[in-house]
């Protein structure tokens, strides 16, 4: 299905109050940034507490309010949106005692913007459709500084007619909409995509490793990468922590992308698709957070492969 701008549909909106009342669950950096676009946006937001207090006295400070539990968040709320770290965290927050599904109520709608299993989506749905709820499953691309600008672009998985209803609420934080199909294709969109991220990043610090060890210039070898082939969004992400030592245009954890590698190669072994160059990535990434970069940014990839290739290893500023 072909792209589609949320300004396209400004004139298809419900009236205001269909969707008034909105729920967060996940104030992380991508959380947090989404839920303070919602809020900017003039709907009623709530929100769960994440593990540190900044992120809900934060919004609370700019007219949110906090929900006790999930169960208390999905009752008081027309649309519930989940961005937590993976698939054990989402089952956690929608099946736990207290969790959304305790609280839901006939024409809640969910979406859950995780990077999560695909095999969850049929899951959930079906549990809140006991309830009269609807789920969809809706990851999002683009980094914490995009989100901050309210320009993430949504991958859904779902009926259409529900999204429908909700772009107006994903216009206050994403730039586009794609519907990639039924419940779950938003979530196997969403590993595909990252998959081809993370290789390119794996590559990236791979060949340069090679570049550092031959002694080419490295800012002139990245010019010459930016006029060519060669170039790409994650090239221009991580480049910068090479060459700079600046680590902020991937604020993504190292755990995260081999969490999400593993999902990738599940995801191709369900489809009897090869997975060859996704297990050499994947075994990067798991290499890499054994090491003990896990909670570094993806970035910091390169200081390992210099670790390994018996280079110096620094803040990742080229030699």
């Amino acid at each position: 299905m072909s792209q589609t701008s949320i300004m396209e549909h400004t004139d298809k909106r419900l009236p205001a109050d269909h969707i008034e009342r909105v729920g967060m669950v996940g104030l992380g950096l991508m959380g947090s940034a989404i839920a303070e676009q919602v809020l900017q946006k003039g709907f009623q937001l709530s929100a769960l507490a994440h593990r540190s207090r900044a992120a809900i006295d934060a919004l609370i400070g700019k007219g949110a309010t906090e929900a006790q539990s999930a169960a208390e968040l999905a009752g008081g709320s027309d649309v519930v949106l989940i961005c937590v770290t993976g698939t054990p965290q989402v089952r956690d927050v929608v099946f736990r005692e207290d969790g959304l599904l305790a609280g839901a109520h006939p024409g809640l709608i969910v979406i859950d913007s995780t990077t999560a299993d695909p095999e969850f989506a049929d899951e959930a749905a079906a549990a809140f459709a006991e309830k009269g709820a609807v789920f969809l499953d809706a990851p999002v691309n683009r980094t914490p500084k995009e989100a901050r600008e309210g320009r993430l672009n949504v991958l859904a998985g779902g009926d259409a007619d529900v999204l429908h209803r909700v772009r107006p609420l994903m216009a206050a934080y994403a730039e586009t909409v794609h519907h990639l199909g039924a419940h779950g294709s938003g979530y196997r969109a969403k590993l595909i995509h990252n998959f081809i991220a993370q290789a390119n990043g794996a590559i990236l610090a791979e060949a340069f490793g090679t570049a550092a060890k031959a002694n080419l210039d490295l800012h002139e070898f990245a010019a010459v990468c930016r006029l060519s082939g060669a170039h790409s969004k994650t090239f221009d992400r991580i480049i910068p922590f090479l060459l700079e030592g600046d680590d902020s245009g991937q604020q993504f954890a190292i755990r995260n992308a081999a969490k999400d590698m593993r999902s990738y190669s599940q995801l191709a072994a369900a489809q009897s698709s090869t997975a060859v160059i996704a297990e050499a990535v994947r075994q990067l990434y798991v290499l890499a957070t054994n090491l003990g970069h896990g909670d570094k940014y993806v970035p910091h990839i390169f200081n390992v492969l210099k670790e390994l290739n018996g280079l110096p290893s620094g803040d990742g500023r080229s030699a």
